[in-house]
């Protein structure tokens, strides 16, 4: 019995010293999560933020960085398209690109500039927002046709009453585009404003 007593003590010592160390040391994540990204309308996806699903409004610098990182996307997708069609920019669009339905006559270097800085600014999304990059044609998502629908209502805003509203003819006349509602979101803000975490600092409700 005396003879298993150093060999218990240094067995105790070891226990606690091994004990002592894994209280001390950071366990190891060995199953990462992804970090949390935001969709284009400036939430977090659904299920991200733990298990309840948040979605809840960017910070205005994640906002920012969204919305470079979409301009990049873009203006790259922009360059590629019309590399892609060199000697036919000012051919009539329907002519040079399929399934064309609102810009006919509109000619195909324009087109693109209206996609890139029209549309994807004013709604703060990439081309694949309403687009199958490199199948440009598709009608596969809904958010294309919503396009149409859009701006066919933007023309006729502004054909059938801006065009009636009074205003100094020494300056050009009035319209409303895309911006005018979206402010740069892929949807509208509501009445007051963007959600809190888009809205600057310090800015009412509204702006």
């Amino acid at each position: 019995m005396k003879d298993r007593v150093p060999s218990v003590i240094a067995l105790a010592s070891s226990l606690v010293i091994i004990g002592y160390a894994c209280a001390t040391t950071p366990p190891t994540n060995t199953n990462p999560q992804p970090t949390t990204s935001v969709n284009a309308s400036g939430q977090a996806p659904a299920g991200a933020g733990g298990r309840g699903g948040f979605r809840g409004p960017m910070t205005d610098s994640a906002r920012r960085v969204r919305d470079s990182l979409n301009a990049a996307r873009r203006d790259s997708g922009a360059a590629m398209v019309l590399r892609s069609i060199a000697g036919r920019e000012n051919q009539p669009a329907e002519s040079v690109f399929k399934n064309i339905k609102i810009f006919k006559g509109v000619p195909a270097g324009r087109l693109v500039n209206i996609m890139n800085n029209g549309f994807g600014r004013s709604l703060g999304v990439s081309c694949g927002f309403c687009h199958v990059p490199g199948k440009w044609d598709l009608d596969d998502k809904e958010e294309k046709n919503t396009a149409r629908l859009m701006f066919a209502m933007v023309q006729t805003i502004n054909r059938d009453y801006i065009s009636k509203v009074p205003h100094d003819s020494t300056g050009p006349a009035p319209v409303v585009n895309c911006f005018t509602c979206h402010r740069g979101n892929s949807r509208p803000p509501g009445p007051d404003g963007p959600p809190p975490g888009n809205r600057p600092a310090g800015a009412p409700p509204g702006t």
